[in-house]
């Protein structure tokens, strides 16, 4: 924020010295930039599944196997919650100790990688890559990845927004 006024203060500076022609680009420069920038904010408030493999599955509760190399803290509260909001239940439960009677399973997995923010100086992280797989008696129901591809600009998206759009096209909504 700071950068901008400084920007704006040397711009407003200049405009006297500068001939109306120079001004005017000038001016157009900025405005494209910040219609850049506003498009990156957009872009990263939104994701969209890389490959979904089978029939959105119909379900009223999910067993989700805990994976302990995910290390994004809030993953499985976000992944509950997408499933919550499209009305299936979820029980989380250690590898190797399904709970009785779980009508399908989740299993999961994700990485994480650094990168810059557009306009941004400083690393941050984001979720590189996902993938989630549901399973009913040992057979796949459906499968989706999410996979950031080098430059998406959705990259930055939440934990949120990427499995929100994953869970979409793999459960069918129980709340319409």
């Amino acid at each position: 924020m700071p950068s901008k006024l400084i920007a704006r203060a040397l711009s407003a500076a200049c405009a006297g010295a500068l001939s109306g022609c120079t001004w005017t680009l000038i001016t157009a420069a900025d405005a494209a930039g910040s219609l850049v920038q506003a498009g990156f904010t957009v872009a990263s408030s939104y994701s969209s599944p890389t490959s979904v493999t089978g029939s959105p599955a119909s379900l009223r509760s999910v067993c989700i196997e805990l994976n302990q190399s995910v290390t994004t803290d809030d993953f499985v509260p976000v992944l509950q919650g997408a499933l919550q909001r499209r009305g299936v239940n979820s029980t989380v439960y250690n590898p190797g100790t399904s709970p009785p009677g779980c009508e399908a399973m989740l299993v999961y997995g994700a990485t994480t990688s650094w990168d810059r923010h557009a306009f941004s100086a400083e690393p941050m992280p984001y979720l590189k890559a996902i993938d989630l797989t549901l399973l009913r008696q040992g057979q796949i129901l459906v499968s989706a990845r999410y996979d950031t591809n080098g430059l998406n600009i959705d990259r930055f998206a939440g934990a949120r927004q990427k499995l929100e759009a994953l869970i979409g096209r793999m459960v069918v909504s129980r709340t319409q």
